[in-house]
């Protein structure tokens, strides 16, 4: 009876995808996150049309669906039982025209939502600094190892994913600012980086499961904390046992927000929520001071405030 529920199963999955315009959302989809308005525009089909493909595709297992705000988002899964079939099937459908005309369209799309979430946000969000010195500083401290599932806190506009979600499995985003996020998703999308995603959340209480992790980064998010250490916790419940966490900091925004030694805080901090510090570091930049810090999860946490 089990494998009779599985064949029927299986099934009604095949068939999910079996219609010219699902098959052109799944490849859409598989390249980032859309709107069903968005959708829309793309495929030049109306919204109810567009909603019950989606809806189909969404309860066959084949999208994920999830809400940022006012906006409902789909996007194919990064795993799951769907996910090998996914991947053969589209790289059946290979580069045909009219899913190549998909994707044209859909970048105009991405980079127009990307340049109205841009006015949005605060230009010092958005400054690069000096961003190649930093980037090489990045690297140099995430060595030659792999970095698997990647987490990145506080994402803002998505540069440090941007940096190291070519040598990650699957990366994710998260952030409190939705028009951030929007320019995140614009940039790394139209960088060709599909398996990156990007959830609306609170540093405090992260949108995952226990342990999901294998890399988790915060950059410059801690000196503007109100809680560094639950949000040190958060992230050390995001990681795997054997997870690492990579912390950028700006020395002189944390001096001013704790007092005293920066090293010193930061140190505490990341014992406090249950971290063994690996390495610390002050680097000194043209454009600022900051510190970079390595640590690895405890196999006990504990948290002191």
């Amino acid at each position: 009876m089990t494998q009779l529920r599985q064949l029927e199963a299986t099934v009604r999955a095949l068939k999910g995808a079996a219609d010219p315009t699902r098959l052109r959302l799944l490849a859409l989809l598989a390249r980032g996150e859309l709107t069903v308005g968005e959708i829309c525009r793309v495929l030049g089909q109306s919204q109810p049309r567009i909603s019950r493909h989606l809806r189909l595709l969404t309860e066959a297992g084949y999208l994920d669906r999830f809400r940022e705000q006012q906006c409902v988002y789909y996007r194919t899964p990064a795993g799951g039982a769907r996910f090998g079939w996914l991947r053969q099937l589209l790289d059946q459908l290979g580069s045909e025209p009219q899913l190549q005309g998909d994707h044209d369209k859909a970048t105009q799309v991405v980079a127009e939502r990307g340049q109205r979430a841009a006015r949005e946000l605060p230009t010092a969000q958005d400054l690069p600094g000096d961003a190649a010195a930093l980037a090489a500083l990045v690297l140099e401290t995430v060595g030659p190892v792999g970095i698997g599932e990647l987490l990145d806190i506080g994402t803002g506009s998505g540069r440090m994913l941007e940096l190291l979600a070519r040598r990650a499995q699957h990366a994710v985003g998260v952030d409190i600012s939705a028009p951030a996020l929007r320019v995140a998703r614009a940039r790394l999308h139209g960088a060709g980086l599909s398996h990156c995603e990007f959830h609306h959340g609170d540093m405090y209480r992260l949108p995952c499961e226990d342990g999901t992790f294998d890399t988790v980064t915060m950059d410059r998010v801690l000196a503007d904390a109100q809680h560094p250490q639950a949000a040190l916790a958060e992230a050390a419940r995001a990681l795997r046992l054997d997870g690492r966490l990579i912390v950028v900091e700006d020395f002189e925004r944390i001096e001013a927000a704790a007092g005293g030694n920066p090293l010193r805080h930061l140190r505490q901090w990341l014992a406090s929520a249950g971290f063994t510090t690996q390495r610390l570091r002050p680097c000194d930049l043209p454009d600022g001071h900051y510190l970079i810090a390595t640590a690895q999860r405890s196999a006990r946490r504990e948290i002191r405030q």
